[in-house]
């Protein structure tokens, strides 16, 4: 097997081609609208690696489909900011449900080992924790469940097609998430599933909240979107808590931006009653 293509969020683009020279076949699609494109594809049964480097929290995909890595020729100081990889859960098409269940939480479980921490979107995302996360989850359809909580098959099964969980590392943050084929949803029955694998800088992450022109002014809109953003995970919870949820006070934000952590204001009250529900 060849070695593993090696990526970095943020990496130059010296850097990604000197570290995968011995792949000769990468393509760069350059877009007229300033994005720049870098893309590996491998051939059909020949399943790659790529290696993600983040320090001691490095890891290995294997079964890759392909990857794009995205470089913005107007922001060429942040280097390839994001790359996406899409990859199987075994070289073989079809596995059974339970089995793709227990290979992808244990590669979730394996990044928390690593250093890897679970990250939370700020708007509406409560912080739930166990098998409450999962439930938020299936009831919600958009939700990003405690990675610690390896669900049922029944629980699995219910997730529609489909899951995220989201992490961040120091200056990274991952995204995994995986699809399945609506044809071959029968419990008893093999499923088809797609892994992806996207790897951001901290910078792209804070980015991301924005549109426009407004991405490149992220720093001085972040203090204000993230008040706003929390009074309503704050509404939510509390509103959770009145079905009988119980609140993760323990998680721990990401610092995206230099003044984080940011709290609103004006929410004592709502703050008062989650510490009356929290999680022990």
């Amino acid at each position: 097997m060849a070695p593993p293509f090696i990526i970095q969020a943020g990496m130059s683009v010296d850097d990604y081609q000197q570290k995968n020279s011995h792949y000769v076949k990468k393509r760069i699609d350059k877009q007229p609208a300033g994005l720049n494109f870098y893309e590996y594809r491998w051939p059909v049964k020949e399943n790659g690696q790529v290696r993600v480097e983040a320090d001691n929290a490095g890891f290995v995909i294997p079964n890759v489909l392909s990857f794009t890595g995205t470089e913005d020729t107007e922001y060429l100081e942040g280097g390839i900011f994001k790359f996406s990889i899409r990859s199987g859960l075994t070289s073989d098409e079809f596995i059974e449900h339970d089995q793709a269940r227990i290979l992808f939480m244990s590669h979730l479980q394996s990044l928390l080992t690593l250093g890897w921490k679970p990250y939370l979107r700020y708007h509406t995302y409560p912080r739930l924790l166990g098998k409450e996360s999962f439930a938020y989850a299936i009831e919600s359809g958009i939700y990003t469940p405690d990675p610690t909580y390896t669900p049922s098959l029944e629980e699995w099964m219910k997730l529609r097609y489909g899951g995220s969980w989201v992490f961040y590392y120091n200056d990274d943050f991952l995204e995994v998430s995986f699809e399945r084929h609506s044809k071959f949803m029968k419990v008893e029955e093999p499923g088809v599933y797609l892994v992806s694998h996207t790897l951001l800088t901290t910078d792209a992450k804070g980015r991301s909240y924005y549109k426009d022109k407004q991405r490149d002014e992220w720093q001085s809109l972040w203090s204000e979107t993230v008040k706003e953003y929390k009074s309503k995970r704050y509404e939510k919870e509390v509103e959770l808590i009145q079905q009988g949820y119980r609140i993760n006070t323990r998680y721990v934000e990401p610092k995206i931006h230099p003044d984080d952590p940011i709290e609103p204001d004006n929410v004592d009250e709502l703050l008062a009653i989650i510490k009356q529900h929290a999680i022990e």
